[in-house]
C-alpha cells in the first residue's frame, strides 16, 4: 500500500509579504505585489518593473561563521521560509531521526553576471547590450564566461540545500532541481517519491529564486516575454487578458514540510492537506515556445491524477501556470480542455502570477502553498487584472475577486521553458 503524504507546515517569502499569513491575506484580497524595480538602476532599460520581495532582512545567525559568505539573496529567502515552515509544523529536529529527514529544493544559480561583465566593459557598452542589442548581449555573455565560472561556487543552486542540512542537522537524501519555471514543482514531486519509497519520513521541500537583475530583465525582454507596462506596474501582470503583453519577473521562496501520514499522527501534527499526486512530462517541442495545441501539459495533469488515484471529475480548482504571455495562456487553456472536456468550463482556474509575478524556480512551490491554503480555507484565489478576456481563453478564470467555494481536490500546474512540466494534486485531508 502506497504511503500517504500530508503537508504539516508551510513558509513563504513573496512580493506580497514575508510570511505565509501575509502572503495569503494579500492573495485573498486580490492585491498586487508588482512595482518599480529598486534592486538596481533600471531607468535606462525597457523593463523597469518586477515583483520584488520587500523589507527582507538577511539572517545569518544560524549559519557557521566560516560559511556566512556563501548564501546569496535567494538562499536567504529559502532559509527564512524553511524556518517558518518547520516552526509552523512544530518539527523538532531534536526528536527526529536525522537520517529520515530529507531535503528537496528547486533553485536558480545565483550568478550575478551583470557585475562580472561590468568588470570587462565600459558601462555604456553594457547598457546598450541590456537595452536590446542582441549580438552585443551574446558577446558580453561569452566574454564573461571565465569570470562567471570563478563566481560559480558561491552562486551554485545547491548552496541553500547544503546550508539547510548543516544548520538543521538533516542527514537524509538531499536533492536540488533546476528545471527553470517548474524547478520547485519537480522538487516537491521528488520529495513525495522519497517518502513513498520509504527513504524518509519527512522532507523539507519547495523552492527559492532571486533572478531580478539587469541581465534577467534584458534576456527575457529579448525573448519578447516580459511586460513593458512600466507606468502601471500593478496592472502589468494580466494572465488570460486580451491586453496582456508578457509576464513580470518576481522573486521569493516557498517551503512545505511533507510528512508520512502515520509519522505526522504519532507526533500530533496539524495537517493542512494531503499531497495526493504528482505528474511530469516533456512537450518535445521547442526550447522556449509552448505547443499551440496544448500538448505536454495535459499529460502532466493526467499523470498527476493517475498517481493520486483520482478521476478528473473530482477536481474543483486549478491553480494555473498562467504567465500572461500570449501563447502560454492559450496553450494551457487547451491542455485543460483536453483533460476535462466540456467540464473544463465549470472548473475555476486562476493564476497567482497576476499578483506575485513569475517567481521562476520558486513559482511552483509558492503557487502550491497558495493552492493548499485554497483547499484548507475553501477560498479560490482570483486572477486580477482580468478586464478583457481573450476569446481563446474562455474558461472560468475567477476574475479579480476571490470566491468562497467548497474544495476537495485542486491541481497546481507548472509548465517550464523547454516543456518541462509538473502538476501537483492537493486533496482535503479526511483521515
Amino acid at each position: 500500500m502506497k504511503r500517504r503524504i500530508v503537508i504539516t507546515g508551510m513558509g513563504a517569502i513573496t512580493p506580497l509579504g514575508n510570511s505565509l499569513h501575509a502572503t495569503w491575506e494579500a492573495v485573498v484580497s486580490g492585491r498586487s505585489g508588482i512595482g518599480p524595480v529598486t534592486l538596481f538602476d533600471a531607468s535606462k532599460l525597457p523593463v523597469r518593473i518586477a515583483g520584488e520581495v520587500k523589507d527582507f532582512i538577511n539572517d545569518d545567525s544560524a549559519i557557521p561563521q566560516d560559511m556566512r559568505n556563501l548564501p546569496g539573496r535567494s538562499s536567504f529567502f529559502c532559509l527564512s521560509a524553511a524556518r517558518e515552515a518547520m516552526q509552523d509544523a512544530g518539527l523538532d529536529m531534536g526528536r527526529e531521526n536525522p537520517l529520515r529527514v530529507g531535503i528537496s529544493l528547486g533553485a536558480d544559480e545565483e550568478m550575478q553576471l551583470f557585475h562580472t561583465i561590468n568588470q570587462l566593459y565600459d558601462q555604456p557598452r553594457v547598457l546598450r547590450a541590456l537595452a536590446g542589442d542582441l549580438p552585443l548581449f551574446v558577446e558580453c555573455l561569452e566574454q564573461s564566461s571565465l569570470l562567471g565560472k570563478l563566481w560559480s561556487f558561491k552562486r551554485r543552486a545547491d548552496i541553500a540545500t547544503k546550508l539547510l542540512a548543516i544548520t538543521c542537522g538533516m542527514q537524509g537524501p538531499a536533492d536540488t532541481s533546476h528545471t527553470a519555471c517548474s524547478s520547485s514543482g519537480h522538487a516537491i514531486g521528488k520529495a513525495k517519491r522519497m517518502i513513498e519509497n520509504d527513504d524518509c519520513d519527512v522532507v523539507i521541500a519547495g523552492g527559492h529564486c532571486a533572478m531580478i537583475s539587469e541581465f534577467s530583465a534584458a534576456g527575457f525582454h529579448l525573448l519578447g516575454t516580459l511586460s513593458t507596462r512600466n507606468d502601471e506596474p500593478q496592472r502589468a501582470s494580466r494572465p488570460f487578458d486580451l491586453d496582456r503583453d508578457g509576464f513580470v519577473i518576481g522573486e521569493g521562496a516557498g517551503i512545505l514540510v511533507l510528512e508520512e501520514l502515520e509519522h505526522a499522527r504519532r507526533r500530533g501534527a496539524r495537517i493542512y492537506a494531503e499531497l495526493a499526486g504528482y505528474g511530469s512530462s516533456s512537450n518535445s517541442y521547442r526550447l522556449t515556445d509552448t505547443p499551440p495545441d496544448g500538448r505536454g501539459g495535459d499529460i502532466a495533469m493526467q499523470r498527476a491524477l493517475a498517481d493520486a488515484g483520482l478521476d478528473a471529475s473530482r477536481v474543483g480548482y486549478i491553480n494555473a501556470h498562467g504567465t500572461g504571455t500570449l501563447l502560454n495562456d492559450r496553450s494551457e487553456t487547451l491542455a485543460i480542455k483536453h483533460v476535462f472536456g466540456d467540464r473544463a468550463y465549470k472548473i475555476p482556474v486562476s493564476s497567482s502570477k497576476s499578483m506575485i509575478g513569475h517567481l521562476v524556480c520558486a513559482s511552483s512551490a509558492v503557487e502550491l502553498v497558495i493552492t493548499v491554503m485554497a483547499v484548507k480555507e475553501n477560498i479560490i484565489p482570483p486572477t486580477i487584472n482580468l478586464e478583457h478576456p481573450d476569446p481563446l481563453c474562455d474558461l472560468d478564470y475567477v476574475p479579480n475577486t476571490a470566491r468562497k467555494q467548497e474544495l476537495d481536490v485542486a491541481l497546481s500546474n507548472s509548465f517550464a521553458f523547454g516543456g518541462q512540466n509538473a502538476t501537483l494534486v492537493v486533496a482535503k485531508f479526511k483521515g
